[in-house]
């Protein structure tokens, strides 16, 4: 080989040294990348028990030691509000914890069609499954879950709990979560969120209509299940879209590992601060727990009937929560009056609410006013008539709930005895009637009472039945109502409330003596009778606790003997007939209740 050539291998070396200094070099001369960050934030805008209120409301404040008339609410500001928060934050979900239907007359006149259509509008990532969303049975749930979702908007359908039977549900016609799936799964910024569902178990077999063959599975451990299962499958993001109420949520976190958020609904929770326009709240927004692990966990509720949409911010380092924060935004029109009196400016109360950290001025919608407008007319013509004049407030407070402001200071409450009365003037050959709490939705306001108004009091699907039955039989099924009332995931909604009927309440006491003292009105001698054990009389109730729901069970099993008879009577109409035939509407001085003694008191 002569000198001052170069072979191939030599050229190659060469070329390649060169390569290699110039890669250094440039590797020297350039800034290193910055390792990824293992920080995460999402953002969680969230509704709950709208229940079919899709029209605005007016609302009461009071601030600076007067009382605001505000118009609040309604479908289309949710969805304004919602897209907006979309809008101005990243890694969103939009999640609903259940109970869109039932409780106005959008759903009374339409059935699911409305919520349906504005849902897909606002477009939910996700929505759990609730209690009412049974009122119609199985069938019912159907029809609306094949309403909710689109091709633009595949809301998923959770209820991880809820086992319809496979060939006999129309749930389940074919196999297993054929409409609705226990989790989903997401992903945001390239981290993968899983989402579970959870339906409130004993209430909804008990205190809904879910066909017999549906059950209802044990909250914790179907929750522990499918936490195990996304686990397993490397995520570690976890939330829970719960409806099973606020102080349960709180109890199923301290039980349960790897849970982040939980998005929760059932029990009508507001949170955050509203004491400065004498609202009372149940908590903090959000609520900050720490779950089985020790790990901090994000709680949110955002009160009801699409009055409040909440916005929860989650702050992940890795795959824990590192901080929680938000607020609710109680959704208000610009328009603000004053109750009484006259004011020079509006001023300082706009100023008020928009620095509280909790009101926001939200425009409806326009896309969902019009959606809105197609079924407004309908509703307003159908309730507009005038049936009796009401002078003075009468109030649906349950009985263990704190007395409100303007409502008459009373053991009992005033809707609840207006109601069972409606039922005796509608069957007259009833001795007495019962009437659930969770059966009475709204307050009987002052002024004009109109048609519209009897199915805002009762918007469910129920009808008038007679039972025949004993005095024994009728004790038995009052005891069975004050145990689901008390039980873990039973419903104080299961007091009874009644006419011609009276009875002491003691719920310190065993099963089986909490009620004393019963008496029935005798027409004949125009006097309070003692209830006999053996003796025969005739009932009047709605046709959900007729058929043993909220725990009554003897009523359905004199129903099976063939001692019940629906009249068809639909109890709105029952109590439309009732302010008809009165004119004008009293505050009741008698209640059915004599005396009360709650469990706390034990």
């Amino acid at each position: 080989m002569k000198t001052g050539k170069l072979n191939v291998k030599q050229m190659v070396r060469a070329v390649t040294a060169v390569a290699v200094s110039s890669l250094l070099l440039s590797c020297a001369s350039a800034p290193a990348p910055e390792p990824k960050s293992n920080e995460f934030k999402l953002t969680v805008v969230h509704i709950d028990d709208h229940h079919s209120n899709l029209a605005a409301k007016q609302k009461t404040l009071v601030w600076g030691e007067q009382e605001w008339q505000v118009e609040a609410g309604g479908f289309p500001r949710v969805g304004a509000k919602i897209k907006a928060l979309r809008a101005t934050n990243e890694n969103v979900l939009t999640l609903h914890a259940g109970d869109a239907l039932t409780g106005s007359l959008y759903f009374t006149l339409f059935g699911s069609e409305p919520d349906a259509r504005m849902m897909n509008n606002v477009c939910f990532d996700a929505f759990t499954i609730g209690n009412h969303e049974f009122d119609t049975g199985d069938a019912g749930l159907a029809k609306f879950l094949q309403q909710l979702g689109t091709k633009r908007c595949p809301t998923a359908k959770l209820g991880a709990n809820i086992k319809p039977k496979v060939g006999v549900s129309p749930l389940t016609p074919e196999s297993e979560w054929q409409m609705f799936q226990p989790y989903t799964i997401v992903e945001r910024d390239g981290e993968k969120i899983a989402i579970i569902g959870l339906d409130i178990a004993s209430k909804t077999k008990k205190s809904s209509q879910p066909d017999e063959n549906t059950e209802f599975l044990d909250e914790l451990e179907t929750a522990r299940r499918y936490v195990s299962d996304v686990q397993q499958q490397g995520i570690e993001k976890i939330v829970l879209l719960t409806h099973i109420q606020y102080e349960r949520d709180k109890e199923l976190v301290r039980q349960l590992p790897g849970v982040d958020i939980v998005i929760g609904g059932d029990s009508h929770t507001l949170l955050g601060d509203f004491s400065d326009f004498g609202i009372e709240s149940a908590g903090p927004y959000p609520t900050v727990l720490t779950n089985a692990n020790g790990e901090k966990v994000c709680l949110g509720h955002a009160y009801e009937y699409s009055l409040v949409v909440g916005e929860l911010h989650a702050r992940f380092k890795g795959d824990k929560i590192s901080e929680c924060s938000g607020r609710p935004h109680y959704l208000l029109g610009e328009d603000i009056q004053v109750s009484e009196g006259i004011v020079t400016t509006y001023e300082p109360i706009k100023t008020a609410l928009e620095k509280s950290g909790v009101f926001s001025f939200v425009e409806p919608d326009p896309e969902l006013q019009s959606m809105l407008e197609d079924y407004q007319s309908k509703v307003e013509e159908f309730s507009a008539e005038v049936v009796a004049q009401v002078p003075q407030q009468i109030c649906a407070q349950e009985i263990d709930r704190p007395r409100r402001e303007g409502c008459a200071d009373t053991l009992s409450s005033g809707a609840h005895r207006l109601v069972a009365e409606a039922f005796l003037h509608s069957v007259p050959m009833a001795d007495f009637a019962i009437q659930n709490g969770g059966g009475v939705r709204a307050d009987i306001n002052q002024g004009d009472f109109t048609v519209g108004d009897a199915f805002t009091v009762l918007p469910f699907a129920n009808t008038l039945v007679k039972l025949e039955l004993s005095g024994s039989e009728f004790k038995q099924a009052m005891e069975e109502a004050l145990a689901y009332s008390v039980s873990d995931g039973g419903s104080s909604g299961a007091y009874p409330y009644g006419a011609g009927i009276r009875y002491s309440v003691d719920l310190t006491k065993e099963k089986g003596s909490r009620v004393s003292n019963l008496q029935v009105w005798d027409k004949g001698s125009n006097s309070w009778q003692p209830m006999t054990a053996r003796a025969t009389y005739i009932m009047v109730t709605n046709s959900f606790i007729a058929g043993g729901q909220d725990g009554y069970d003897t009523f359905y099993r004199v129903s099976e003997r063939g001692r019940a008879r629906n009249t068809g009577i639909d109890y709105a109409e029952s109590l439309v007939n009732y302010a008809r035939a009165q004119k004008t509407l009293e505050r009741p001085q008698n209640f059915a209740t004599q005396s009360y003694v709650p469990a706390g008191d034990n």
